[in-house]
This record gives structure tokens, C-alpha cells and sequence, in this order.
């Protein structure tokens, strides 16, 4: 749909609230003030028209500056992992070893490197080793065991206590008689506590009210103090009581809130003791049942079997229970019965606290290398060890469940890395340890043998880790045996597996970037010249007012907005300026006389393609094989040139601006709000906000006038009709 441009909007409506249109002279007095408007209307919308146009101009510019920077950033910035202006890229290498007791971490020289390497010995650290810290056995008290047994399967007691001063009366429910069912009786059992607090000379008594609640009454003296109640928690539910005083500042007398009931009264005594025992890992319950001594231990003995196998020991004769050698066995549950402690283990555990480990007067102090460490009893053999590991005392502490070991190993490798231990703690943990002496690294490299103190090594710009030894190269006195060449020779019997080391050039990831390069170097260049040479269809494509949009669909919209976006930058000398930097820069040749054509990357020869580039791969190739020096100098020259390009049309500093970012500014910069199309689109906005002025005044005046005018009409009106009544018409 073709319109004319010159159709107005009105940003405010010619209506007015002050007058009716046209009430009495008849006349569309709205349509003659928007008529009389219409010039000034006008006016407006080309502003407007203009503000939008450079809006559109900013975008394109801020999109043109962003494919810059993101292709400078790329290829061009010194931090980038692709940049063309480092030696470092084309440097890159790919390096192999032959033997993987040598392990090659980086490569960097960009030269060629051949060598071979033979490793007699790695570099180790100064290493303590305890011995085995447990004993690996728990002991039973078989003295113990029938009295423990005794006292595990007697019945419970289920005491409640009453208190006055020193005056003291405690009963045992569950030893109160039984009513006529052979059940417990409440009724006997507040009997008993009240013949009891009576005999103790304690003034209280309990008596049972409806619904079995019970009443509490103390009438002790003042002068002697309140009545303290209290028992297991057992006793007290079964009575509906709770723990609690009466007297003093509390009331003397308490109605339970609960209904007593003996038959809550737990008194049978237990038919079994349950035992848990875990071996590494894995629990078994035994459950063990009243009897004598040998009784009892010819059970644990048979169940433990049916549990765990041979896995454990259990002698008879002394008590002692033994797992096998690495082995972790534990005891939890009713263990009292068999003479055992709660949690006993037969090996060391980190969350043993330091006040298990038996160290006499409660000196918990550990020094390495004179650097002292205090600890409490509380403290865990955990917190030992990540203290210490955390200290920055040279060493790392560990503790090996499998040998039930303490090891301390010094951070670094290398001869002369000493260990002293002392303090109780310490001589605890690494009493009659043994001590491992660190050493240097030996290796040859093309005959020539050297020490290190740590197994990174770097040679020639070739980073190595030592993994392993590449033969046995010592004689039987432990000296090192040499060729005639300097290289070592292998022991009588063995074999020498040196490890053979390349490095080249990487020149595959070298091509691939160069590519990749070229890529977009070609889109960028083709992305901008288009814009630069489209043809100016926004100069017949004015941007549309409201009004025009009213009376169009959403594709003509579409449509139209499209054509009055293209050639917004057609011609435009600062994109020109950089597209003709960049091919001047690709052109150029270097002080030594060198250029990338002599290469394989030149610009199309097709005029239409504005410049592109051309890649022969495997001239590139040879010439990065064979002259590589000449193509690096080439490429980071040109890289630098081009970099200067970038920057000087879209550098987004504040301090030297690029061209394009001083132009139209970047958002979220300082440039945002400081750039020439914002100061052109400030100056729009003050002539639009005058013409609107302008427009309001000559609005309500056009309005006045005509209301003034239909008031006289109105006027004139009357007047005639009262004369003509006056005459008798």
C-alpha cells in the first residue's frame, strides 16, 4: 500500500470541553480546528518522523559495533586463547612420550623437540609410619558375668520418691502386692505409699478419686520445706502423676489430670539381652538368655560362628574376642552382661575422642617440627588430624583404617624434608614409628643425569611429569651405571625402556583457527557492506505516524517498516572508513617484505565480493612447516594492524572512543548518554515539546473564538424570537 508521507497524527485531539460544536451556527466546528491545526500538526510528525529514523540509525550503528568488538575479541584481543597477535598461538605444540612413566603436561617452545628420558628414581617425601595402633581384641570380664547376668534379669524397679529436707521415702511399685487377679493393684499400691510416707515422717498423703485420678495433699511444715515428688517415668505414668512440689510458693494440694492405671506398671523382667555386634560394616543381633558363665559364653560363641564365620575368635579361657587382621569389629547394645563397655572396637576409629585413648594426665599436646598443637579431652582423633593438615606445618597427617596406621608425610618431595614428633598425643600416635627418608628424582635426559626434588620437571619448554622409572639403572652397590655416551645403563637382566619424547607444532589447530578466521573475517565484512550499499528506500519510506498505522493492516505495516529501515546506513564514511582500514591492513606488506598472499590467504577476485578472502590450505601448511617464523611475523602484523582498525572505529573506552561508538554510544556505558545522535535526539525532543506547546495555545484560542461566536449566535437567536413574539408574527 503506497501513502504520502505528509498525512498528519494529532498528538492531542482539536476537542474541547469548553464549548458544544457547532450548536448553533451548524457548523463542524471540530473539523475546522483540527484543519486550522493541521500546519503545525505537521510539524510535529516530521520531528517525530526524524526521532524515529535516528533511533533506527542507533540501533544499526550499536549492531555494527557489537559484530566488531565480538571479532576483535576473538581473534585480535592478547587474552583471548585465539589470538591472532601472540607468538603463544602459533606456538601451540602437540607432544607425545613413548612410555608413560613420563607424562608430558604442557609444550611451549614452538620448536621442534626429540629427546629421550630415562627415570632411575621418582622423587618421594619423608614419610612416618606407625605401627598397628589397636590391639585388634576386646576383653570380656568373665568375673563379672554372673552378677551381671543377675542383675540384667531381675525385675525392673519402678521407684517413686517423696522429699521434705533430709526426709526421704522412696517405694518400688513393682514390689507391691498383686490384687485378687494376680495383677497389679493401685489400690495396694496407694496404700503402701501412704504406709510408707507415714513411717518416713513425711506429712503427705495420696488418695484415689473418681475415674482412678489421683490427690495429692501435703501438709508438711513450713519451716521444713516443700514436698518434691519424683521417680521413673514408669512409676509416675502409672499413677497419673507427674514430677512436681508442693508447698513453698506452690499450691499444697495436686489433682491429677491423668487416670491412674496399674496396669501400665512395667514389672517383668527381660527374657533376653540383645547384642549388637558389626563386623566391618555389617550388624548382627545376638540375643543371649539367663544362665551360668559357661552357659553364656558357649552361646555367644555358637552365634557369633553363625554370624560371621571364622571371621571371629572368641577364647574362652581369657576372653578375649579377636577379629581378623584388618578386620573392624564392634560391640553395642546390652554388652554390660558380658562384661563389656558400650561401643568397644578392636581398632581405632577418627571419632574416637582423644580421652578413650588411655594418655596419662590429660596432657593432649602433639608437636611436629617444634610446632606445637594443644587439645582438649572432647577432641576426636578427626580433629587432630584436620588441624594439623590444615596448619601449614609442612606435613599431612592420615590414618589408614585398613593397617590401622597413623602416617605423616612431609608436602614436599626430596632429600632433607626431616620429621620430629613429640608431645604425649604425638608419641601416642606414632610411638616406634618408622621413618622413611625422601629422595630426589634421578633422570637422564640425552645423557645427561640430574637430581630434582620434585617429579615436575620441564625441559627445553616441554613441561613433564615423572610418573614412574623407565628401567633398574643401579649396580649392586646402589650406584648409578653409565654408558660411554653418558646415558644410564640397565641392570644385568633388565630392560631399558627410556621414554622417547616429540613435540611439534601444532599446526592443525593453528589452520583451524586461520579458518576460522577468514570465516568471519568474510562475514563481517559481507554483512557491512551491505548495509553500506543498499539502496536509500527510507528516504520514499518515511517512518508512519499513528494515524497511517490506523489504516493499514499488520503486513503493510510490516512491510513498510522494512523498506524504511533499508539504506539508513547506505554510503555511510565512518563503516566505509573501517571496511577500507581492514582491507588495506589484510593488503599490506610487512618490514621484512612479507605479506599473507605469499601464504595462501588473498582477496577474491570476483570485485562483487568487496574484499573476501581466499585460503590455499596447503600452501598455508607447507609454509607453517617450513618457514613458520615468516608466517608468525606476517600474521601478527597484520593482526596488530587490524586490531588497530577495530579500535579505532569501535573501541568502547570513554577515554579514546571509536568512531561508531562516539557516533551513536554503547548501552550501559558512559558513551549510552554521551554520544551525537543523543544530542541530535535531544534537540528533536525540544523542538517537538515547543511545536506542542505552540499547538495547545492556538487550540484553546481557536476554541474560545468559536464558542464567543455561538454565543453571540445564541444571543442574536433570542433576540429575534422575542421580537417576533413582541410584533405577533
Amino acid at each position: 500500500m503506497q501513502i504520502s508521507s505528509e498525512s498528519s497524527s494529532y498528538t492531542n485531539s482539536a476537542y474541547s470541553s469548553n464549548g458544544v460544536s457547532g450548536l448553533m451556527s451548524g457548523m463542524d466546528t471540530e473539523g475546522l480546528v483540527k484543519s486550522m491545526l493541521s500546519g503545525i500538526q505537521t510539524k510535529i510528525d516530521r520531528q517525530n518522523q526524524q526521532k524515529t529514523q535516528l533511533e533506527w540509525k542507533q540501533e544499526s550503528y550499536r549492531d555494527v559495533i557489537s559484530k566488531i568488538n565480538s571479532f576483535q575479541s576473538k581473534y585480535l584481543d592478547l587474552t583471548s586463547s585465539t589470538s591472532l597477535r601472540t607468538t603463544g598461538f602459533f606456538n601451540q605444540m602437540k607432544s607425545e612420550s613413548s612410555n608413560s612413566a613420563v607424562k608430558i603436561n604442557s609444550a611451549s617452545s614452538g620448536t621442534s623437540q626429540d629427546f629421550k628420558i630415562q627415570v632411575a628414581q621418582l622423587a618421594t617425601a619423608t614419610k612416618l609410619t606407625s605401627g598397628k595402633f589397636s590391639t585388634g581384641e576386646i576383653k570380656m570380664d568373665l568375673d563379672a558375668i554372673a552378677a551381671n547376668m543377675e542383675e540384667h534379669f531381675s525385675a525392673p524397679e519402678q521407684n517413686i520418691t517423696f522429699k521434705v529436707g533430709d526426709k526421704e521415702v522412696s517405694i518400688n511399685l513393682c514390689g507391691v502386692e498383686t490384687g485378687a487377679d494376680d495383677k497389679p493393684s493401685l489400690e495396694n499400691m496407694v496404700d503402701k505409699i501412704n504406709t510408707q510416707l507415714q513411717a518416713g515422717g513425711i506429712d503427705a498423703k495420696l488418695e484415689i478419686g473418681d475415674e482412678n485420678m489421683i490427690t495429692v495433699t501435703s501438709t508438711v511444715n513450713e519451716d521444713e520445706g516443700a514436698l518434691s515428688i519424683s521417680g521413673s517415668s514408669n512409676a509416675l505414668s502409672t499413677l497419673g502423676l507427674k514430677a512436681m512440689t508442693l508447698g513453698g510458693e506452690n499450691d499444697t494440694v495436686y489433682n491429677s489430670t491423668t487416670a491412674a492405671d496399674a496396669s501400665k506398671l512395667d514389672n517383668a523382667p527381660p527374657t533376653t539381652a540383645e547384642i549388637n555386634v558389626t563386623l566391618d560394616g555389617k550388624t548382627k543381633t545376638l540375643s543371649i538368655t539367663n544362665g551360668t558363665k559357661d552357659q553364656v559364653l558357649e552361646s555367644l560363641t555358637s552365634q557369633m560362628k553363625a554370624a560371621f564365620g571364622s571371621s571371629v575368635t572368641i577364647d574362652k579361657q581369657t576372653g578375649t574376642i579377636t577379629a581378623k587382621q584388618g578386620q573392624t569389629l564392634s560391640f553395642s547394645g546390652d554388652t554390660s552382661v558380658l562384661g563389656i563397655e558400650q561401643g568397644a572396637c578392636t581398632r581405632l576409629t577418627t571419632s574416637t575422642k582423644l580421652s578413650d585413648l588411655g594418655i596419662e594426665g590429660d596432657n593432649y599436646t602433639f608437636k611436629i617440627n617444634n610446632k606445637e598443637f594443644e587439645f582438649t579431652a572432647d577432641n576426636t582423633v578427626n580433629d587432630v588430624i584436620n588441624k594439623i593438615n590444615s596448619s601449614g606445618v609442612g606435613a599431612k597427617m592420615v590414618y589408614n583404617s585398613l593397617s590401622d596406621s597413623f602416617t605423616l608425610t612431609s608436602t614436599e618431595t626430596g632429600e632433607g624434608f626431616a620429621l620430629t614428633v613429640e608431645g604425649n598425643l604425638g608419641e601416642k600416635f606414632f610411638k616406634d614409628a618408622e621413618t622413611t627418608e625422601g629422595q630426589n628424582a634421578i633422570v637422564n635426559i640425552d645423557g645427561v643425569t640430574v637430581e630434582r626434588t620434585s617429579n615436575n620437571i620441564s625441559y627445553n619448554g616441554v613441561s613433564m611429569e615423572l610418573r614412574g622409572v623407565t628401567g633398574d639403572y643401579f649396580d649392586e652397590s646402589g650406584a648409578l651405571v653409565e654408558n660411554e655416551d653418558g646415558t644410564l645403563a640397565a641392570a644385568d637382566g633388565t630392560e631399558d625402556k627410556a621414554a622417547e619424547i616429540t613435540a611439534n607444532r601444532d599446526t592443525s589447530k593453528v589452520m583451524e583457527t586461520i579458518k576460522s578466521f577468514v570465516e568471519d573475517y568474510n562475514k563481517l565484512i559481507e554483512e557491512l557492506n551491505k548495509l553500506t550499499h543498499q539502496k536509500k528506500s527510507y528516504k520514499e519510506y518515511a517512518p508512519l505516524t499513528e494515524a497511517q498505522k490506523k489504516e493499514m493492516s499488520e503486513s503493510e505495516i510490516t512491510a513498510w517498516e522494512k523498506k524504511a529501515h533499508e539504506g539508513l546506513l547506505s554510503g555511510d564514511s565512518d563503516i566505509n572508513k573501517f571496511l577500507s582500514s581492514m582491507r588495506s591492513t589484510i593488503y599490506s606488506t610487512t618490514s621484512g617484505g612479507t605479506s599473507l598472499s605469499m601464504f595462501g590467504i588473498d582477496t577474491s577476485s570476483n570485485w562483487k565480493d568487496y574484499g573476501k578472502l581466499e585460503i590455499d590450505e596447503k600452501k598455508l601448511t607447507e609454509f607453517l612447516s617450513s618457514d613458520a617464523e615468516a608466517v608468525i611475523s606476517t600474521f601478527t602484523s597484520v593482526a596488530n594492524g587490524l586490531n588497530d582498525a577495530c579500535k579505532a572505529a569501535a573501541n568502547t573506552s570513554s577515554a579514546s572512543p571509536g568512531s561508531l561508538v562516539a557516533l551513536a554510544g554503547v548501552e550501559g556505558r558512559v558513551s549510552e548518554k554521551n554520544n551525537t545522535i543523543k544530542k541530535q535526539l535531544d534537540a528533536i525532543a525540544e523542538k517537538i515539546k515547543n511545536l506542542q506547546s505552540v499547538y495547545d495555545q492556538r487550540k484553546e484560542r481557536y476554541w474560545k473564538q468559536f464558542n464567543a461566536m455561538e454565543q453571540v449566535i445564541g444571543n442574536m437567536s433570542s433576540t429575534s424570537s422575542y421580537l417576533t413574539s413582541m410584533l405577533g408574527y
